[in-house]
């Protein structure tokens, strides 16, 4: 049972012969009363310091939840940036082979027609060559004849 500084107060205690000092035990008493209401003043003011501090601890572990939860959060996403920039990465590099090779197979069309068009080119050359080489040889011959009259 909890005793209160008022109960101290106001015990009072039977008289007897060769008892205690009247005064002493008051003063004792007051001394006690006093005591208990300093102690209970701190214990209400720890109670309420704790009970702030028990307020402060479970904000704490709310923001804590909040910034692990955002930790979370923001970690999916960079792992789901990263997941998009190496896909798009790789579609990048499927692309630019497909270009590369529709490129390749242009320019070796290119340089093929290139030879054929140089195989005819060098072939109307030799051509040209034998006629015109024909055509001299017979202003040559008519030459001559015409030197022999």
């Amino acid at each position: 049972m909890a005793i209160t500084p008022l109960e101290v107060r106001k015990q009072e205690f039977r008289k007897a012969l060769r008892g205690y000092d009247p005064r002493e035990v008051r003063e004792f008493l007051e001394m006690v009363s006093n005591e208990i209401e300093e102690l209970l003043r701190n214990n209400a003011s720890l109670s309420e310091r704790v009970k702030d501090l028990d307020a402060k601890i479970e904000d704490y572990r709310r923001m804590e939840k909040i910034l692990q939860d955002t930790l979370t959060t923001t970690q999916k996403a960079a792992d789901e940036l990263k997941d998009g920039a190496r896909k798009e990465a790789e579609t990048i590099i499927a692309n630019a082979k497909v270009e590369a090779q529709r490129f390749l197979k242009n320019a070796q069309a290119e340089l093929s027609r290139i030879k054929e068009e140089t195989k005819l080119v060098e072939h109307q050359r030799l051509l040209l060559v034998s006629e015109f080489r024909g055509l001299l040889e017979s202003y040559l011959r008519l030459l001559e004849r015409l030197e022999k009259r």
